[in-house]
C-alpha cells in the first residue's frame, strides 16, 4: 500500500481505516452496463472503500446549448432517447464541467463557467452533479470518483458510437476531485481533444500510480492550473506534482493573494475533512483555480505564464523569460501554445483576477 507524507497521528487512524475496510469490506463491486472495480493495485489510494453504486450516488448529467441555456435537459447514459430530447447538436464541440469534493452540480462556479462558455462559443454543455457521493468520508468519496468517471465515459461514448460526436471535441473541465475523475474518464474514452485540470485534488493521489490520477496520457492535450499545492497537513487540498503536458502554478501554486493564512488543522479534522472553520475559507486557494479559469474565458486580459523549474526560482526572480516564443496563458487559451512544461505568474487578490501587462 502506498503511503502518505502525513502527520503520524493521522497515518495511525488511516491505515486503521484501511484494515478494517480491506479485511471486512467486500473485495470487488460489480454494476451493469459499467464496469467491475476492486480494490486491487492499484487502486490502493481509497484505503479499502470501493465505489457506491449508480442507485446510491444519483449521478444527473444536463446538457446546456444556446438555445437551452438556463434549464439544461437531463441525459442517462442507457437512454439514448434522453439524448434526443436534450437538444445536444453533435456537430458542435462539447465542454463537460465536474465539481469537486462537497460541492454540486449547480454550484455557482459551474453555472458561472457554463454561462461563460455558452456566450464564448456555440458550445454543447454538459453539468455533472454527483454531489452524493462527493459529500461522503474523503476516502469513500475519492473510490466514489472511479464510478462517476465510468459512467461519464459511457455517456460519451455512447454520444461518439450513437449520435456521432468527435472525441477530438471534447473537452472535460474538473475541479479537485473532479479533475481526477477527467482522468479516469480520458482512460475509458480514447482520443478526447483535451482536459483542464483545475487544482486536481493531492490527497489519496499525489503518490500513487499514474493509473489512478490524472496525467497526460488521459487526452490529447492536458493544461493543469496548480493553486493550491500544500500538503494536507497544511490544509492543502491540491497536488504539486506536475500532471500534464502543461502545469501552471499562479502565485507559485499556494496560498492564493486575497485568501486566509493557512490553518493548522488536528489529525481528526484532516481525517475528515469536518474543520472547527468553514471549509469555504479553508479551501479559498483550492476555489481560487475554477476563478481563475473562469475569467480566462472572457476577459481580454491574459493570464501570461514564464517557464521555471521551481518556485524558490520564480521567487528570485530568475525565469522572466519565454525565449524565442510567445509565452503560454493560462486558462482557457493554454492549448494555443506548443509550449509544454511547469509555467509560473502572478495574480490579483480580487477580481479581476489578471494582472494587465499595461
Amino acid at each position: 500500500m502506498a503511503s502518505l507524507l502525513l502527520a503520524p497521528g493521522l497515518t495511525v487512524i488511516l491505515l486503521t481505516v484501511a484494515l478494517e475496510a480491506f479485511f471486512l469490506g467486500k473485495s470487488k463491486v460489480c454494476y451493469k452496463d459499467l464496469d467491475c472495480f476492486t480494490k486491487d493495485e492499484p487502486f490502493t489510494n481509497s484505503f479499502g472503500s470501493l465505489p457506491e453504486s449508480p442507485d446510491e450516488l444519483q449521478i444527473k448529467l444536463l446538457v446546456f446549448t444556446r438555445n437551452n441555456k438556463l434549464d439544461g435537459r437531463a441525459v442517462v447514459y442507457n437512454d439514448p432517447q434522453s439524448v434526443q430530447q436534450s437538444g445536444y447538436d453533435s456537430t458542435k464541440p462539447l465542454k463537460v464541467l465536474i465539481h469537486g469534493y462537497m460541492s454540486q452540480g449547480d454550484a455557482d462556479w459551474v453555472i458561472h463557467m457554463k454561462d461563460a462558455l455558452l456566450q464564448k462559443g456555440d458550445f454543447n454543455v454538459m453539468t455533472v452533479d454527483w454531489r452524493i457521493g462527493a459529500r461522503k468520508i474523503y476516502n469513500q468519496a475519492t473510490a466514489n470518483t472511479r464510478l462517476v468517471g465510468a459512467v461519464i465515459a459511457r455517456m460519451l461514448n455512447v454520444l461518439k458510437d450513437d449520435f456521432g460526436c468527435d472525441t477530438n471535441t471534447i473537452h472535460i473541465i474538473g475541479h479537485s476531485l473532479g479533475a481526477q475523475t477527467a482522468g479516469y474518464i480520458g482512460q475509458r474514452v480514447p482520443g478526447v481533444g483535451r482536459i483542464s485540470g483545475m487544482d486536481p485534488a493531492g490527497p489519496l493521489f499525489e503518490n500513487y500510480s499514474e493509473d489512478v490520477k490524472l496525467d497526460p496520457s488521459d487526452a490529447k492535450f492536458v493544461d493543469v492550473i496548480h493553486s493550491d499545492a500544500v500538503p494536507l497537513t497544511q490544509t492543502g487540498f491540491g497536488t504539486s506534482k506536475p500532471c500534464g503536458h502543461i502545469d501552471f502554478f499562479p502565485n507559485s501554486g499556494h496560498h492564493q493573494p486575497g485568501c486566509p493564512p493557512p490553518y493548522k488543522a488536528t489529525a481528526e479534522e484532516l481525517l475528515t475533512l469536518h474543520f472547527s472553520v468553514a471549509f469555504n475559507e479553508l479551501a479559498c486557494s483550492h476555489q481560487r483555480a475554477y476563478y481563475y479559469f473562469t475569467e480566462s474565458i472572457l476577459e481580454t486580459c491574459k493570464f501570461t505564464a514564464v517557464p521555471c523549474t521551481s518556485d524558490t526560482a520564480y521567487a528570485a526572480g530568475q525565469c522572466s523569460s519565454c525565449g524565442d516564443g510567445p509565452c503560454p496563458v493560462m486558462g482557457y487559451d493554454s492549448d494555443k501554445t506548443q509550449q509544454r512544461g511547469t509555467f509560473y505568474l502572478k495574480t490579483n487578490s480580487q477580481t479581476p483576477f489578471c494582472v494587465s501587462s499595461n
